[in-house]
């Protein structure tokens, strides 16, 4: 609920300290020393919006039907298990995307097993039966953690992360399996790799994670046995070819962020060149139904966790390429249910 504005240029050599700012999240802009006039207009936009926030949040416990009876699942994106990343899973269909990276990222050490278990565990057992999306670790890119020695890259987007760094270091990646596997004995656990490329990182993890379970089993450990697996969808590479890996994965989702800055080669990170980062692109946007399409011929869950899942804009079409579960944050779901 707080205002973030990002990629001011200079701000820290620009504002001072006891100026009055006008800090504009909606329309991005910072306004510095505004006049009267200016703090006049931006109090009553202000409270215009939190009015408007208010009405919305009525929506956040209503059912999200379309007129033809068709149910839409909204999932909440989280990172954690602390009380604030909870606090939603009474008006939510799940968690579409458990973030497990920052498990990794709050500490200096790599979290052992036994940590792991106990927070997995504690977000399962908070959702009940409803599914948890476990998203394997995704480090590297634009997020480094303390506790790994992470390669320096010239361009990290394209090198060494995700899936790819799970592949290099197989005992941390067997780590995370174990502790997900034995967490998943108290709820709906569902397994999703990132920054798969094709089949042959899908059967690749796949193998690792089957490993996993054989040796829970062998030791006589609970675990998840009946796990659903999947991908995440966010190199063109694996968008090109849904048909076929819709054939193989129990489900899918759709990491937008991550697919747009591929498609379209920007740095989703670089400011210099952010005009070119368009989540509407036509090219992206027949990535996105080609996928759809694939993944309802072949009878399997797929779902939009990037921050396209929690637009206004982009949900009626989504709907309209017939993906019917969605994931954001705990902010934008009323106002996607009202739509």
């Amino acid at each position: 609920g707080l205002p973030a504005l990002l990629g001011v240029k200079d701000a820290m050599s620009i504002l001072h300290d006891g100026e009055t700012v006008i800090v504009d999240a909606v329309g991005g802009a910072l306004v510095t020393s505004p006049s009267p006039e200016e703090l006049a207009q931006a109090r009553t936009r202000a409270e215009n919006y939190r009015r408007k926030t208010q009405e919305t949040a009525l929506y956040l416990d209503k059912d999200p039907i379309l007129a033809d009876g068709g149910r839409i699942q909204i999932k909440l994106n989280i990172g954690g298990a602390g009380q604030e990343e909870l606090a939603g899973a009474k008006y939510s269909d799940g968690v579409g995307l458990f973030r497990t990276e920052f498990v990794y990222m709050s500490g200096q050490d790599l979290p052992s097993e036994e940590e792991q278990y106990k927070i997995y565990r504690k977000v399962l057992m908070e959702f009940g039966d409803k599914p948890v999306i476990l998203r394997t670790l995704d480090i590297g890119g634009d997020k480094q953690c303390a506790c790994l020695n992470l390669p320096c890259e010239e361009n990290p987007f394209l090198g060494k992360r995700a899936l790819r760094l799970c592949f290099d270091l197989p005992e941390v990646f067997h780590t995370q399996l174990r502790a997900a596997l034995r967490a998943g004995a108290h709820g709906n656990l569902w397994i999703m790799f990132p920054m798969v490329a094709g089949l042959d990182d899908w059967r690749r993890a796949k193998a690792m994670l089957d490993a996993a379970a054989a040796e829970l089993a062998a030791a006589g450990l609970a675990y998840a046995k009946d796990c659903k697996v999947g991908i995440m969808i966010e190199i063109p590479s694996v968008a090109l070819m849904a048909d076929v890996v819709a054939q193989e994965v129990d489900f899918a989702s759709i990491g937008t962020n991550d697919l747009c800055q591929y498609a379209l080669a920007v740095d989703r990170a670089n400011q210099t060149v952010c005009e070119y980062y368009q989540m509407y692109h036509p090219g992206l946007l027949r990535l996105i139904r080609f996928t759809a399409e694939a993944f309802k011929a072949a009878g399997k869950p797929l779902s939009v966790c990037g921050e396209m899942g929690g637009d206004p804009l982009a949900l009626p079409m989504l709907i309209g390429f017939g993906i019917y579960e969605v994931s954001m944050g705990l902010s934008a779901v009323a106002q996607s249910k009202k739509i």
